[in-house]
């Protein structure tokens, strides 16, 4: 069930993001909702990349399964797609 709140935005950004809204065909609370999960997807995938960076010998582990589930040629796909 969605929360109700209350945003504050700059005219500007809510005339985009009604005209972007009606385009897509979405009511603008589905639309910021997206676009809010979308963001912060990105800001999660860039957090794993860091923390990636940071712990190579989880990176290369992980690739190392990447390379297995190829080789075994099962239904697996790269576990970065799985998001």
């Amino acid at each position: 069930m969605a929360e109700k709140v209350t945003l504050g935005l700059r005219a500007d950004t809510l005339a985009r993001a009604r005209t972007a809204a009606a385009e897509e065909g979405l009511t603008l609370s589905a639309w910021l909702d997206r676009a809010a999960r979308r963001e912060a997807l990105r800001q999660a995938a860039r957090r794993h990349e860091e923390w990636l960076t940071a712990n190579p010998d989880v990176r290369d582990e992980l690739d190392g399964f990447d390379r297995l589930a190829e080789k075994l040629e099962t239904n697996w796909n790269d576990l970065s797609d799985a998001a």
